[in-house]
């Protein structure tokens, strides 16, 4: 990849680094630089001096000491020049100084000299002063001579090199005179400063025909003949490559006089052996921003370096090409005609061929910037944008779009997927496709499909969605595209997945199989219907067919002898149609010549044009393989008998099905049987529906049966209309309304529905659901009862005919007076779930029940570990006798009616008899005679209460049948007779629920039903004595559709009228613990769901007599349904999840038990709740029970709610109500968990028939919660509404930590609430109000009702913190109108006891701040009066919270006597902990744990404080108060009271005072408020003892005090001090700390501003700079202006700085050849020159501006020639870093410095990523060859790293981390994670500053980045590289801040 970006290949791959791969390291001859650092040194000779004797005979010589004196007393005049009047004066005495002691050759005090002579050649002094100046250079030029000259040339040069391009023409004479006279002479000894040299002659060709520009043309001539030519070129091109100022005048120059290349040869002697720097030269020049330089780089391309002529290695042309393409986005004609000229090279003819080389690179430049990571939008629009403007040239745009088309479209669908720029992206793109051709998208499109469908293992898969991603990007409405290629591309798709079937790969590439059914579909959307009907090829004939012949292979061109006589001939066209006979997938494979076509005899001169493929040709096509498709996949579904695959394979069927609904559509009517869809397939598919387990695949299969039979008609409608077909399939259908299967009865019963309409007269669907009904096995027929009514009841929300299901319905109906045990009690179920009532009867005869026959005897059975009493027949007897009689005393009691029983209750049974029934019922007196009503009442339960033994166990069929009928005649008895003894009934209770208790267990469902309606009857006979009970068949009949009691308050009336005096009936069996057990297992056994309605139906008639059991028997009960309803919540999660389902034989939980479990709840609540007189009462009989604990039955009670029921055991004190307002939280946690079940993002479902089934079911439990919650809110707003709040806190606990910065709360449970009829804004608003008034001391409520009955946990700091988020949450701002005024006088009660008060008031300081903002936008507060008193009341509330936060509040007795926990979230409970509901007290905030770790209550109160006026008050604080008065107090109080006792504590400074600065800041007005703190905090000695983090916000507030008062920079001047004090008690030292932080100061506020901000303000900066360098060396300031210099380069623009670099070179040289001459190791002077260096380094980074002619003096150019052949230690090297580098690395002993981590070198970096530059010199040494580009970008670590790098700080060791392995990475100190030193991976390189330490010990330390400086510059100007701005930005911010010991 880096070679297709432009990298220059070498001859061979890079070889391992010499020093990497040899382990002989010692063996190296000593002068041999580790590190290749030969490699840098300029080939000048050795500068020759003076010898020393020489120098010793002029110092002592006593004329030249006096010439000395006189040179040096006319350099200080210059201080007295004030004005540029002055200046020829002082000429004038240099001049003559020198004209005084003509013997001498030397001039003294040459550096100073230097200095003030380019100081005169300021372009600002007039050109009479600039001529003096230049005669006094010539007369020093003259004197020192050329030898003098070549030693001194960089004194003289700095001044006159840049001076060219200022020379007025007077003047430009005389200096192109000294160019001529004394430079061009020196020849060779030029090369150290040619290219500086060069760019100041350029500026003499920028305009062509002025007067000098043929002498400056001549000069520029004889200086490329002085020095060698390559070197020429190459300055040539570094010039180009880095100063964009020189490239126009530098191309005049070339176009005269650059030599023509005509091979290789040439361009070796005249480039080199390696033209990458030339290549990189014209890249960087053609991107130029100016057009005129543009235009001459392409000219000068197109004349010397034609493509054609292949001067340009590949991978350079690449780079070359890449970046030449981009000047056709400048829209210019010129340009774009120089461009194409260049790509298409000289040409003849008209026809013009882009082949070659040209193409290639282009190509492979379109790509590689295509595969680019850039996330910049115009990087990445780039590409696209070229793409639309290279569509003009069409001999070059098409080629080249037909070779990236597909790169193009995938790096698109990259950036779009990744987010980067997807929308803009794809607009640029959308011009880029409407202009290309569309036969070209589709034929590339059509080319993927053809390689990548299907893709092998080894290959990604990328085409299809590819194909998908552009469908959806882009807009398909061009009529070729619909008509013609989409169309052809569907059946393309077809007949490609068809391939794959045949080879029986389906499974194999399953996944792409289904992409690829998906893409068919999408297309169906885009092609008009119009191209499927029958007449679309006679409408599309007359249009134009379509031809291919663009991208058609190019044929051989005819020979030119032929030219004229084959053009004088008409070319014929041959047009193509689709023949239905032939394949389709060649026809197409041929019009988009996807595999080479075999030439043809007689088709050379004609033109193939195809008419395409549409019509019933293309219906008929596509229907084919899709048929055949369907038949192979279902197939695929026989075979696959482990079901491992049917997800894949049923996403295929219902694709497919789609694809054939969708084909379907579009065919002819059929007229004859033949024309009908028929054949093998369609059998296969109806055969599946039968046979397959998977149910979407059936549904998929039948919906598109039925559809295409009754809709389209296009199947005939015998296909399904027969028994032998039909039965099966809906018997397989039948199987899924089974329980197991409720997510799918909705679906499973449309489409009984549907094949209902397809045997509308037939009725065979209906014959079969008949059939089920009638079916002898017994299990079989009773789930056949219960699917029935599962269809029945969800049929009634399917509006169908009527009349169907007649036959099903009435067996129904017949089943009620059914024989059968089984039928009967589905029947009921049916019925009493479905209609409105049902009736019974029962009836026996005495002397067969009595008969001695029926033996039996007492035992005892054990369920749960308790023993239960059971009667066990020990013989057999006539059953069925006793059946018959039961019946028909059944028969004859109904016959009767009421006045018969009343007969049979006062007629005593015949003394004959009496000995037998005594001896059966146990009469102890047989004297007192029996009634026949209680003969047989005694007889029914004796025989209910009796099983058969194991032995006889043919017994148990009839045995049922008895128990059947025995009930069924009780219960007729007790319903019909006003009056039956108390004591009967309770023998009644005690036998019924001791029978239940065993059904339960040996699930006997049909018995229960029975005795459930006995006990019901039983218990209305005890409350109505006195008259006329209602009919048990009555009161039950009064059901709801959804099984719900709706005549419960009625039912429960008796009870309540009659009072106490009947309760007593009920209460012995109904307090039992044995009841209690019961009924908790017939509401949680699983078996014994199917009755579940009936023991609700029980339960709710038995409320009314169990007001005196609450705790022992209701609560159970409640606790039980909340378990119920839990778990079914559970269920319906794992029942509707997209996932496998483990299909067991348990009883599952149905949506219809959750109502029923609902209803009951919210029965049993409402009767809770409201009954008053509930209470505890043990009735004598259970007292001992109770008290024992029943065995087995402590775990009885459910830990549902989540808490013991009351800590008191004190029964009668304890209300119901209390104990379940007590629980209330738990009760509607549960609610509103079931509610979540129905979000869709709570339950993914698989299938859209579940999703609908899902949504039914949550529509129904939605409104039944609603109802329950609306009841409850009703009667309880405010327990309710607190159990909203402690609900929405769990949920939510990071909501009450105000530093959270988390994503916004889950306001689900707020949903849920404020969707409860009653629950408006205003009365939440209201009932929190009254909630907070209750829990604050001494606040008198307004509640005028009763007190509050459950006391919440949340206190009413909690309460107040929701109230703000309940005022955010509210969606409509019109709810707020209500809610102001509320607000306002509750706020208002906190004002007279404000002290005590004090914790609340940063609470209600949010909550206003909440509804100001919010009402600000709105009208309401348009009202000035409204506002006014807002804003006094929010001002006063603000006011409080500043003083609190200030700690200037009366401290009082705010705490009230509070306990420590009173801070808490939520106060624990002193009676248990909540499991489920944890208070969030419980939840380790961050706030408690500041707390716990130290904080006190005010800290943490005045934290809360600090963070609201951060986050909410001060930036709405000018909407929320207006007025500018009110704003300005309310700041100055807060910097009064808070921020400025703050940052005087100059504790780290407060990071929440600064947040608030910054805040303020931010208002224009509160300027003067904070101005003179802030000034305070930055004059102290320690502002930058600071972390970067909070440097940056300060860097805000100084920017804003330095925009308001402009004259702050100008005091801030006057502060730096340049001269001592003359104080008498000063230290000097620290005045020069001071001096130094003042400076530094400086440098922050120049950092803080943005470019150019301080232009104005420059000179008198350079001028207090200039004063400072006049101090000593040894003051701290002086590392102090190198830094501020730095940050002058970062903040003021290059070219304002020229005026600056005389002084700066002086000094810079001077401090140079201080280390030069002596080692000098002070440590003021090792950091001088370490900061110095910095500044270089910065420099070279930058590489802009003036600055740019002056690096050679410093670095010397690493041009290869000069690089390779100046070994080190051959000759002493011009540059001073060089030079000083020289020295070091020969004082340095290997192991030394010289060598820093050499250990570490030995070791190759395998875990480093990408090297570094010096391993990359190594490279090239070890293979004796340059390093190319490509070599340099794998191997640089600068700004290319794969990972965050971290700088090493203040670790000598450390320094050059982040460019060699050689480099040791300090730990000592990381840089903070938010500095910005981390940059993410760019696109291209960038360079980086190499020095990153902060101080050293030795300048040997510095050998490595003066060894290595010149060949970084060097490589990263080879490599174009940018710099990294953001890394230079966090170096200067940590160099700044701390560290440097100016602080301590």
């Amino acid at each position: 990849m880096m070679a297709e970006s432009g990298a220059s290949s070498s001859p061979r791959p890079p070889s391992p680094s010499l020093i990497a791969s040899s382990p002989q390291q010692s063996s190296l001859p000593k002068n041999i630089s580790i590190v290749a650092a030969s490699q840098l040194r300029s080939p000048s000779p050795s500068p020759k001096t003076p010898p020393p004797h020489s120098w010793g005979e002029l110092n002592n010589d006593p004329r030249y000491k006096k010439y000395v004196q006189l040179v040096e007393r006319n350099l200080q005049s210059f201080d007295n020049v004030n004005e540029w009047a002055d200046v020829n004066p002082f000429l004038s005495k240099i001049m003559k100084s020198f004209q005084a002691y003509p013997q001498y050759s030397v001039i003294p005090k040459s550096l100073t000299v230097a200095k003030r002579l380019a100081q005169c050649l300021n372009p600002a002094l007039p050109a009479g002063v600039h001529g003096k100046t230049l005669d006094v250079y010539a007369y020093i030029l003259e004197t020192i001579g050329p030898d003098q000259l070549a030693d001194d040339i960089t004194l003289y040069s700095y001044g006159l090199f840049p001076f060219l391009q200022h020379a007025s023409l007077s003047v430009k004479p005389q200096l192109l005179d000294i160019y001529e006279k004394y430079y061009l002479p020196l020849k060779d000894r030029l090369k150290p400063c040619l290219k500086s040299f060069m760019i100041g002659l350029l500026p003499g060709l920028d305009e062509e025909g002025s007067e000098f520009f043929d002498r400056v043309l001549g000069i520029m001539d004889n200086l490329r003949k002085a020095v060698d030519e390559t070197f020429f070129f190459q300055c040539m091109w570094l010039i180009l490559i880095t100063s964009s100022q020189h490239r126009g005048p530098a191309l005049h120059y070339l176009g005269r006089r650059m030599p023509h290349l005509t091979n290789t040869e040439d361009v070796a002697f005249v480039l080199g052996d390696d033209a990458g720097l030339m290549v990189r030269a014209f890249s960087a020049t053609v991107g130029d921003s100016q057009l005129l330089v543009q235009r001459a780089m392409l000219d000068l391309m197109v004349v010397h370096f034609p493509v054609s002529n292949g001067l340009i290695e590949q991978n350079d042309l690449i780079v070359l090409v890449k970046a030449a393409v981009g000047v056709v986005l400048r829209k210019d004609m010129s340009l774009n005609r120089r461009l194409y000229a260049w790509l298409l090279g000289p040409q003849e003819g008209k026809k013009k061929v882009f082949d070659g080389p040209a193409k290639t690179a282009l190509i492979t430049g379109l790509k590689s910037i295509l595969l680019s990571e850039g996330e910049e939008l115009q990087e990445s629009q780039k590409p696209y944008r070229v793409f639309v403007s290279l569509l003009d040239e069409w001999d070059i745009g098409y080629p080249v779009i037909q070779a990236v088309f597909l790169d193009a479209l995938l790096s698109l669908k990259r950036h779009v997927d990744a987010g980067h720029h997807g929308a803009e992206l794809i607009q640029t793109a959308t011009m880029w496709i409407d202009m290309t051709d569309p036969y070209l998208i589709w034929k590339k499109m059509s080319e993927a499909i053809y390689e990548n469908f299907p893709a092998e293992n080894d290959q990604e898969p990328y085409a299809l969605n590819l194909v998908i991603f552009f469908l959806n990007s882009f807009k398909m409405n061009d009529e070729e595209m619909q008509h013609m290629h989409m169309p052809m591309f569907l059946l393309f798709l077809l007949t490609k997945i068809q391939t794959i079937v045949s080879q029986g790969n389906v499974l194999l590439y399953a996944d792409q199989v289904n992409t690829a059914l998906s893409l068919c579909l999408m297309l169906f959307r885009h092609i008009p219907a119009s191209v499927f009907t029958p007449q679309a090829a006679q409408l599309l004939q007359a249009a134009q067919p379509t031809r291919a012949p663009k991208s058609k292979p190019s044929t051989p061109t005819p020979s030119q002898g032929h030219g004229k006589q084959e053009g004088s001939q008409q070319a014929s066209t041959r047009v193509i149609a689709f023949n239905t006979e032939s394949s389709a997938k060649d026809y197409i494979e041929e019009f988009y010549m996807l595999k080479a076509q075999e030439p043809q005899e007689g088709d050379d001169t004609s033109t193939k044009e195809y008419s395409g493929i549409k019509g019933q040709a293309l219906t008929l096509q596509a229907l084919t393989f899709i048929q055949n498709f369907i038949s192979s996949v279902l197939d695929e579904c026989k075979k696959d008998e482990a079901k491992d695959h049917t997800r894949t394979l049923r996403t295929m069927i219902q694709k497919a099905c789609k694809t054939l609904s969708i084909l379907s559509k579009y065919m002819v009517p059929p007229n004859c049987p033949e024309e009908y869809l028929q054949g093998p397939w369609l059998d296969k598919m109806r055969d599946a529906c039968s046979t397959m387990e998977d149910f979407a695949t059936i549904d998929s299969m039948v919906t598109t049966m039925v559809e295409l039979t009754m809709d389209l008609k296009v199947i005939m409608p015998s296909f399904l209309d027969n028994r032998q077909h039909m039965r099966p399939i809906v018997d397989r259908i039948w199987t899924f309304l089974a329980e197991e299967f409720m997510h799918l009865h909705l679906r499973a019963s449309q489409l009984l529905w549907m094949l209902q309409d397809v045997t509308y007269t037939s009725h065979e669907v209906e014959t079969a659901i008949a059939s089920y009904l009638v079916l002898d096995n017994t299990k079989l027929r009773v789930d056949a009862f219960q699917k029935f009514g599962v269809f029945w009841r969800l049929s009634d929300d399917l509006q169908h005919n009527s009349s169907a299901f007649v036959r099903p319905m009435m067996l129904m109906l017949d089943s009620l007076s059914s024989t059968n045990p089984s039928n009967r009690r589905a029947g009921e179920t049916w019925i009493r779930s479905n209609l409105k009532s049902y009736p019974r009867l029962l009836d026996p005869l005495l002397l067969v029940l009595y008969d001695q026959g029926i033996v039996r005897q007492k035992a005892e059975e054990t369920f749960h570990n308790e023993y239960f009493p059971v009667h066990y027949y020990i013989r057999n007897f006539n059953q069925a006798q006793v059946q018959y009689v039961f019946n028909t005393l059944l028969t004859v009691f109904r016959f009767g009616g009421l006045g018969f029983l009343r007969s049979i209750r006062q007629s005593t049974i015949p003394p004959e008899m009496m000995s037998a029934v005594a001896d059966v019922v146990g009469v102890t007196d047989p004297k007192s005679p029996h009634t026949y009503l209680d003969c047989f009442v005694r007889s029914a339960l004796r025989f209910i209460e009796s099983e058969p033994t194991s032995d006889y166990k043919t017994m148990l069929n009839l045995n049922e049948e008895i128990h059947m009928v025995a009930a069924d005649f009780l219960h007729f008895i007790i319903s019909k007779i006003d009056h039956v003894d108390t004591s009967l009934l309770a023998m009644i209770h005690k036998t019924v629920i001791n029978k239940m208790l065993y059904c339960i267990n040996h699930s006997r469902l049909d018995l229960q039903s029975r005795l459930l309606h006995l006990l019901h009857a039983t218990i209305l006979m005890g409350t109505t004595p006195t008259k006329k009970p209602t009919p048990a068949g009555q009161s039950s009949s009064n059901l709801t559709r959804d099984g719900s009691v709706s005549t419960f308050e009625n039912s429960s009336g008796p009870s309540q009228a009659n009072g106490d005096s009947h309760e007593s009936l009920f209460r012995v069996v109904g307090s039992s613990p044995l009841f209690v057990k019961t009924v908790f297992d017939a509401l949680s056994v699983p078996s014994n769901r199917p009755i579940l309605q009936h023991w609700m139906d029980f339960l709710m008639l038995a409320l009314p007599f169990l007001t005196n059991y609450f705790r022992r028997v209701l609560l159970p009960v409640i606790q039980c349904l909340c378990d119920q309803i839990l778990r079914s919540r559970a269920f319906l999660l794992e029942a509707y999840a997209d996932k496998a389902r483990n299909v067991t034989g348990n009883p599952n939980l149905t949506d219809q038990d959750l109502m029923i479990f609902l209803t009951g709840l919210e029965r049993m609540l409402t009767f809770s709740l409201s009954e008053a007189r509930l209470g505890e009462e043990v009735d004598s009989v259970h007292k001992q029970e109770w008290s024992d604990g029943l065995r087995g039955t402590h775990g009885l009670v459910a830990n549902v709610l989540g808490t013991e029921v009351h800590p008191s055991d004190s029964f009668q004190e304890n209300k119901a109500r209390d104990t379940i307002l007590y629980n209330i939280v738990g009760i509607v946690h549960i609610f509103t968990e079931l509610w979540s079940v129905f979000d869709q993002k709570t339950v993914i479902t698989a299938s859209d028939a579940e999703a609908a089934s899902l949504q039914f079911v949550g529509e129904r439990v939605r409104a039944r919660v609603k109802r329950i919650l609306t009841g409850l809110y009703k009667s309880y707003p405010s327990e309710v509404t607190e159990a909203f709040v402690e609900l929405f806190l769990a949920e939510n606990p990071a909501v009450l930590d105000l530093e959270s910065l988390k994503a916004d709360p889950d306001y689900r449970t707020l949903d849920i609430l404020s969707v409860v009829p009653g629950a408006s804004p205003l009365a939440i608003f209201l009932t929190l109000i009254e909630s907070i008034r209750a829990r604050t001391q001494g606040m008198s409520t307004t509640r005028s009702k009763r007190p509050n009955l459950r006391i919440s946990k949340a206190t009413d700091i909690v309460l107040l913190r929701f109230l703000e988020i309940y005022c955010t949450y509210l969606p409509s701002v019109e709810a707020l109108f209500d809610l102001w005024p509320l607000c306002l006088s509750f706020v208002r009660e906190y004002f007279p006891q404000a002290t005590t008060y004090k914790y609340a008031f940063p609470s209600l300081l949010r909550i206003m701040t909440v509804l100001c903002d919010r009402l600000s936008h709105t009208t309401y507060f348009d009202d000035k009066k409204i506002r006014r008193d807002a804003c006094d009341l929010y001002q006063r509330v603000l006011d409080y919270c500043i003083l609190i936060a200030g700690r200037s509040f009366d401290q009082g007795i705010w705490l009230r006597n509070r306990n420590p926990q009173d801070f808490e979230i939520l106060e624990e409970s002193d009676d248990s902990r909540e499991t489920m509901n944890r208070p969030p007290s419980s939840t380790q905030t961050d706030i408690d744990q500041a707390r716990r770790a130290g904080k006190t209550k005010e800290d943490v109160l005045i934290q809360q404080i600090q963070i609201s006026l951060c986050q909410l008050v001060i930036p709405n604080l000018r909407r929320i108060l207006q007025e500018q008065d009110r704003v300005t107090t309310t700041i100055t109080n807060l910097m009064y009271y808070v921020i400025a006792p703050s940052l005087k504590s100059r504790v780290g400074i407060n990071d929440s005072s600064v947040d608030l600065l910054c805040e303020i800041s931010k208002i224009p007005f509160a300027y003067r408020t904070w101005r003179k703190e802030v000034w305070e905090v930055f004059l102290d000695n320690r502002f930058f003892v600071m972390v970067p983090q909070v440097a940056r916000k300060w860097k805000i507030l100084i920017q804003t005090a330095m925009t308001s008062e402009k004259d702050r920079l100008a005091e801030l001047l006057g502060r730096i001090s340049t001269s001592p004090t003359s104080a008498l008690f000063t230290s000097r030292d620290q005045e020069s700390l001071n001096r130094a932080l003042m400076l530094r100061r400086l440098t922050f506020v120049i950092w803080s501003g943005t470019v150019d901000q301080y232009l104005p303000q420059l000179p008198n900066i350079q001028e207090k700079l200039v004063e400072l360098l006049k101090l000593s060396s040894t003051e701290q300031v002086h590392p102090e202006i190198y830094l501020c210099l730095r940050v002058l380069l970062c903040r003021i623009s290059n070219q304002h700085l020229n005026n600056f670099w005389p002084v700066l070179l002086t000094e810079l040289i001077q401090l140079f050849n201080l280390f030069l001459t002596d080692e000098n190791d002070r440590p003021e002077q090792v950091n001088l020159f370490l900061s110095a260096c910095k500044f270089l380094d910065l420099l070279f980074i930058l590489e802009n501006g003036v600055h740019f002619i002056h690096q050679w003096i410093f670095i010397s150019d690493a041009i290869r020639k000069t690089v390779m052949h100046s070994p080190m230690g051959e000759a002493m090297p011009h540059a001073l870093m060089d030079r000083l580098g020289k020295k070091l690395f020969e004082e340095a002993p290997l192991e030394g410095y010289a060598g820093i981590g050499s250990e570490q070198v030995q070791q190759p970096p395998q875990s480093y990523q990408g090297s570094t530059i010096a391993s990359s010199i190594n490279t090239a040494v070890a293979d004796e060859r340059w390093p190319t580009e490509n070599d340099i970008l794998e191997q640089m670590s600068f700004g290319q790293n794969t990972s965050s790098l971290s700088l090493p700080l203040s670790s000598p060791s450390g320094m050059y981390a982040d460019m060699s392995v050689q480099a040791k990475v300090s730990t000592s100190s990381a840089v903070p994670s938010g500095s910005s030193l981390t940059s993410s991976t760019p696109t291209r390189a960038l360079k980086r500053p190499m020095l990153t330490m902060r101080s050293i010990q030795h300048v040997r330390e510095l050998e490595f980045f003066l060894t290595h400086v010149a060949q970084y510059v060097y490589h990263t100007t080879y490599t174009l590289a940018k710099p990294d701005t953001q890394f230079i930005e966090a170096l200067i911010e940590r160099d700044m801040l701390g560290g440097s010991g100016l602080e301590e």
